[in-house]
């Protein structure tokens, strides 16, 4: 069915008369830094991971000298290899096909899929050697430190002036 000239001549609601659509230089000028990319690298979001997992494992050494927790640090450290090993896995298969992203967007989606594809299963992997081969990992501070790591995207992008 195809539609008739009438359904193309009509208006969109969405928009209306006054609607201006902006070039790049006009959104520029109006929205100034804004309009820049707050992460121009990822590799900056896996060196603030890293800052973080040596922030948390010294903030979390010195509380543990007075309450005596065993085994919390390796705890941390674990959680912490989960959120960052899948992430350099990720960047480093995106990176890989670089210049196969700007000849077509299939290309670049295969690629985006594939490296997640990569990313969930060396994060299961991880999971698993870590459930095997840790027996005295402590669930809190595990995913409690991979939480922390996942937020690094969030700090970065949020461009607060102590992490450039």
């Amino acid at each position: 069915m195809h539609p008739n000239n009438d359904d193309f001549d009509r208006k969109d609601e969405l928009f209306n008369e006054n609607f201006k659509v902006l070039s790049h230089d006009q959104a520029k000028r109006l929205l100034g830094k804004d309009l820049q990319p707050r992460i121009n690298s990822p590799w900056k979001v896996v060196i603030l991971q890293c800052q973080l997992t040596i922030l948390v494992t010294i903030l979390t050494s010195l509380i543990n000298i007075k309450f005596q927790v065993n085994d919390v640090v390796i705890s941390l450290l674990c959680g912490s290899i989960l959120g960052v090993l899948p992430n350099i896995m990720f960047i480093m298969r995106m990176q890989f096909n670089k210049s196969s992203h700007k000849r077509s967007a299939k290309s670049f989606v295969y690629t985006l899929v594939f490296a997640e594809f990569i990313k969930i299963t060396f994060s299961l992997i991880i999971i698993f050697v870590v459930v095997r081969y840790v027996p005295q990992i402590k669930w809190f501070p595990f995913l409690g430190m991979f939480i922390i790591t996942l937020q690094a995207h969030w700090l970065q992008g949020l461009n607060f002036k102590f992490l450039r």
